[in-house]
């Protein structure tokens, strides 16, 4: 609103003319003046919230008691709370969550592996960090870690896979050939290396730790290779549908902020240590 320190009408002109601090308006430039201050100020606070999705997917998301939780949801809080941005948050398979942020019925997500098909309708941030892929054994394995300087070294090995995951396309086409045992979750691949129903489990290491940490009886079981088969990196995918596709900018620098910051290895920490 103005704040008018003196105002007199002036009846002699007819004009309809009011005295301001900086001098004579009329009337009519006076009540475009209040009306657009009004609808500023009612667009600022009708802003929508950003819809965002998450799936099940330890430890960068959980859901327990109805409550979501995870490495993902931490850096989501941070990164639109500094850009003042409310956020909404919907947990849902994968699939669907995909399909909502093509429609646009959903803004985006955090934390996505970036792909030919994805980004034919997701803008993709910087990435917001890297996590490698390695070869799990138990630890009890007479010959322990397995090891590789190929993938063809592993060919030999029974191999446990969870359900729906890929695992580079090197490695995705060479499983077609192998001895495969598939499993639902990576937890239960964890727990047939330790029946040695399995040789070795090719798993996400932030996501391996998150496991031991919530699963105590986990905890020390395991060796993994000396070096990744992959590494992926991941970002944020904003639907091309989305009116906050604007903002990729100011998120791609508050994600640098929290890099410098050295927030988001420490919220990794947090999750797997």
């Amino acid at each position: 609103m103005i704040r008018q320190h003196s105002q007199k009408q002036k009846n002699n002109t007819g004009s309809g003319t009011f005295t301001t601090p900086a001098g004579p308006v009329s009337a009519m430039m006076f009540l475009c003046l209040i009306l657009f201050f009004s609808v500023s100020s009612a667009s600022c606070g009708d802003m929508k919230k950003i819809r965002l999705t998450a799936f099940d997917y330890p430890p960068f998301y959980s859901k327990e008691n109805g409550k979501i939780d995870g490495i993902a949801v931490e850096l989501i809080r941070e990164v639109f709370g500094r850009m003042k941005i409310e956020t909404e948050l919907g947990f849902y398979p994968l699939k669907r969550a995909l399909r909502y942020m093509e429609s646009g019925e959903a803004d985006g997500q955090m934390i996505l592996i970036k792909t030919a098909e994805r980004e034919k309708y997701l803008h993709f941030t910087e990435p917001v960090m890297t996590v490698r892929g390695l070869i799990w054994s138990a630890a009890d394995r007479k010959k322990g870690a397995v090891n590789f300087n190929s993938l063809e070294d592993l060919k030999s090995c029974k191999t446990g896979v969870t359900l729906g995951y890929s695992y580079g396309q090197e490695f995705d086409n060479m499983l077609k050939t192998m001895d495969v045992d598939t499993a639902s979750g990576d937890y239960n691949n964890y727990r047939k290396l330790l029946a040695h129903r399995i040789d070795i489990f090719p798993g996400n290491e932030i996501v391996a730790k998150g496991l031991f940490k919530k699963h105590p009886e986990l905890k020390g079981k395991f060796v993994h290779s000396d070096k990744s088969f992959i590494e992926w990196t991941l970002y944020m995918g904003i639907s091309k549908k989305s009116e906050f596709v604007p903002m990729i900018p100011g998120i791609n620098k508050v994600l640098k902020e929290l890099k410098d910051e050295d927030f988001i290895s420490k919220t990794v920490r947090k999750y797997t240590e």
